[in-house]
């Protein structure tokens, strides 16, 4: 009886201090409602009883102190004094202070217990969050000490002269940078801050080895073509080369889709392109870019003939003059794109050229592949223009002016022949430009005889001897001879057509 006795006391002064210490912690955690218990810290940084906020404010002042500290970088004779920061490393304090936050009060109930004493006895230290580095930022740092230590790893490459002849380049491996390595030490957040590292190397294979080059199977030309440009319109040759440059030297693997926005990207004056005639709204009138258009034309004819698969292609909306009609590709960015595949089992390579008003495309590849091609275009019907005629107020009456001298429309379908098969490529729409013609309406003032009088008041009959009026019929001749005038000045514009060509040209 007296055992159950003692042991009954022993249960209820057990359960007094269960609810005793229960009592206070959440006494305690009620006090710490919006703040880290007591007793927490981060590595040396004591972060008990501050709130959140407080806690990661704390914290980053000590991580920027570890971040901004001198480093001396030693490669061989030379060093480089920089920061952990310039080197590309970071931390983040909120992690660690959500971690923080959590101590007491995660778990079970027994862990929240120990968690409890052991931080208001003692302490319950976290360690700091990892600390990241971009070695990419590393390197580019670094770059003053490691592009002349040793020999950088270079890349094969194809090589094509002007004879079209094909070699490579082998590759060769060099030292880079074993940043890992190097760095081992400054990932440790630890005082001193300061720190001196020598550089870590280690040979390195080329990216792309001569191996790599073989396997791409280019041994030949595929298809070339070439378009022509006025060299004396600077801003138009300008924006050929520019974009041309950009195709140069694209390596385009066996089933890859091929963009040529992708590739040459936007035609912005922040990239260089300059203003010159482009088709906007069916017209011709200034824009970024002028020329670009050639280029994609230029292209798309070597595509063509090399046989490969066009995905996505648009004729211009008025006929051009520096390709045949039904064999333009007009572009702009974000709107219309040539896009091509490359259907073979190798790769395939662009290579540009522009000088002396040339512009040339060749496309290299696998010979074995090589296809026979024709291309055909063929006018389906030519729309003529219509005649607009404008009321000019500030032209005297019966005088006119052509504004524009209009230009033919055309129905084009075009056919590509592979290896003896016949295949449609498109059945294209130019519109036509109307002729636009300004007739004055502002009257003329009627001259004066020497005598005051109008001159078409009525007048004595002409005392000239017979056979004048013969002239005059000669007059009427000659006015229909100033008819046929007008017919050559109609075919002169015609002519004009060209210049709308030449417009064109410049899209």
């Amino acid at each position: 009886m007296r055992k159950k006795k003692t042991a009954l006391m022993v249960l209820g002064s057990a359960a007094v201090l269960l609810t005793v210490v229960v009592g206070g912690i959440l006494f305690f955690s009620l006090s710490y409602k919006d703040k880290i218990l007591p007793g927490v810290r981060v590595e040396w940084i004591d972060v008990g009883g501050l709130t959140k906020e407080e806690a990661r404010k704390k914290i980053e002042l000590s991580q920027q102190e570890f971040l901004s500290a001198p480093i001396v970088v030693i490669a061989g004779e030379n060093q480089l004094e920089t920061s952990r920061a310039e080197l590309g490393f970071s931390m983040d304090a909120r992690k660690v202070v959500d971690k923080c936050y959590l101590v007491g009060r995660s778990g079970s109930l027994i862990k929240r217990l120990e968690q409890f004493w052991t931080a208001h006895l003692h302490q319950i230290e976290l360690p700091c969050q990892e600390v990241k580095v971009d070695y990419s930022t590393a390197e580019k740092a670094l770059e003053p000490l490691t592009k002349n230590f040793g020999d950088q790893p270079q890349n094969a490459r194809l090589v094509i002269d002007d004879r079209d002849r094909i070699s490579i380049i082998p590759g060769k491996p060099g030292l880079t940078a074993d940043l890992e390595s190097s760095f081992a030490d400054l990932l440790s957040f630890s005082k001193p801050f300061a720190a001196t590292v020598e550089l870590q190397f280690r040979e390195q294979e080329p990216e792309v080895t001569t191996e790599d080059i073989q396997a791409m199977g280019i041994n030949g030309l595929l298809a070339t073509y070439s378009t022509s440009f006025d060299a004396s319109n600077i801003n138009r040759s300008h924006n050929i080369a520019l974009a041309s440059k950009a195709l140069n030297d694209s390596l385009i693997k066996p089933g890859e889709v091929f963009s040529f926005n992708g590739r040459v990207g936007p035609r912005t004056a922040k990239r260089g392109y300059r203003e010159a005639i482009v088709i906007e709204a069916n017209e011709f009138v200034p824009g970024l870019g002028g020329g670009v258009c050639q280029v994609s034309t230029t292209l798309y004819n070597a595509v063509l003939l090399a046989g490969l698969e066009i995905v996505e292609r648009s004729n211009h909306s008025l006929a051009i003059a520096y390709a045949p009609l039904g064999r333009d590709a007009t572009v702009s960015y974000g709107y219309q794109d040539l896009k091509f595949r490359n259907n073979m089992d190798s790769y395939i390579y662009i290579k540009t050229h522009v000088g002396r008003g040339v512009l040339t495309m060749k496309i290299f590849g696998n010979t074995q592949q090589k296809k026979r091609v024709q291309l055909q275009t063929s006018i389906t019907s030519v729309i003529q223009p219509k005649l607009i005629t404008k009321k000019d107020p500030n032209l005297p009456e019966g005088k006119t002016v052509v504004e524009n001298s209009g230009a033919k429309g055309y129905r084009v379908t075009a056919y590509r022949i592979i290896n003896g098969t016949k295949y449609l490529l498109s059945n294209d729409y130019y519109r036509p430009i109307n002729r636009v013609v300004r007739v004055g309406t502002k009257p003329v003032p009627k001259p004066k005889d020497n005598d005051g009088k109008d001159q078409d008041q009525p007048k004595p009959p002409p005392t000239e001897p017979p056979g004048e009026g013969d002239n005059g019929g000669a007059g009427d001749d000659n006015g229909n001879n100033g008819d046929n005038g007008d017919n050559n000045g109609d075919n002169g514009n015609n002519g004009n057509n060209g210049n709308n060509g030449n417009n064109g040209e410049n899209d």
